[in-house]
């Protein structure tokens, strides 16, 4: 009965009537980017866009975080995406999988989703979002991305997605040192877990590359409940190579997984806590 719009088609969310006390609770939820008042109550037009979530987003002033870029540092940019190694996926799945790539540069998933503003995932595979010179660099190195190029269309729905013009774009140019064959690893980090996967199922499937030493899903101190990423090592590297380039992509219990190289120690990007 709160609830007195809803959008579900380029951006999602919904307006509803509640106090701020809940509102702030609100905002504390899994999932809710903002919650801010609704300017324009009276009319039908509703703006659920992202483009000035920083500045109206509550948490920020009452927890007292620091915005992620400073004002004006950011630019528009057009993601190009590998195609997954799925036949079927979601939208949903596959917008997932692109906050889980794009949190490798910014270290959090929370400021991963608030920076993307489009997506595709039909024929053409990709994402734009918001971000500095230096992580968009640093993006364009994340194996899976195929190039980091300016959105010159920000302002329209239009995105060439199909790499007809990669002139300005951002190409690794050490692509093929980072191709997953050539990693050498033993332990591999796993994301986009679903939250019923238990690590007998997640045994199952990477058993089959080599013998495994361990296989870890990390819990929830408080809730008990998985946080949805793993940690699995083999024995040998080859092993962890073979696994990290075929089960990349992989659907899982209805999830589509992503499957990178653990990191010794976590990574924080510009110095924030997270």
């Amino acid at each position: 009965m709160c609830i007195y719009d809803a959008s579900c088609d380029t951006h999602f969310g919904f307006c509803c009537n509640v106090d701020e006390e809940t509102s702030r609770e609100l905002a504390r939820l899994p999932g809710v980017l903002t919650v801010r008042p609704d300017p324009d109550y009276n009319s039908v037009k509703k703006n659920y866009s992202c483009s000035d979530i920083q500045m109206s987003n509550p948490r920020s002033s009452q927890i007292g975080t620091t915005l992620l870029f400073p004002l004006g540092a950011t630019k528009h940019w057009l993601v190009r995406m590998d195609k997954p190694g799925v036949g079927v996926v979601t939208k949903a799945q596959m917008v997932d999988r692109y906050a889980q790539i794009l949190t490798k540069v910014l270290g959090n998933e929370k400021d991963a989703q608030m920076c993307i503003y489009h997506v595709s995932w039909q024929s053409n595979y990709g994402f734009c979002c918001e971000l500095d010179d230096e992580c968009a660099q640093e993006l364009a190195g994340v194996p899976g991305v195929l190039s980091v190029q300016p959105d010159e269309n920000f302002g329209s729905e239009n995105k060439d997605y199909g790499g007809n013009n990669l002139q300005n774009s951002m190409v690794p140019s050490d692509s093929s040192e980072s191709s997953p064959t050539q990693i050498k690893t033993k332990k591999l980090f796993v994301t986009g877990l679903s939250f019923y996967t238990s690590e007998k199922t997640l045994r199952a499937a990477f058993e089959g590359f080599g013998k495994l030493v361990e296989v870890k899903i990390i819990m929830d101190k408080i809730s008990k409940r998985s946080k949805g990423y793993a940690f699995i090592e083999y024995t040998t590297e080859e092993a962890a190579s073979a696994a990290l380039k075929e089960m990349n992509g992989k659907i899982i219990n209805g999830w589509m997984i992503v499957v990178d190289v653990a990191k010794t120690t976590p990574k924080y990007s510009r110095g924030r806590p997270r």
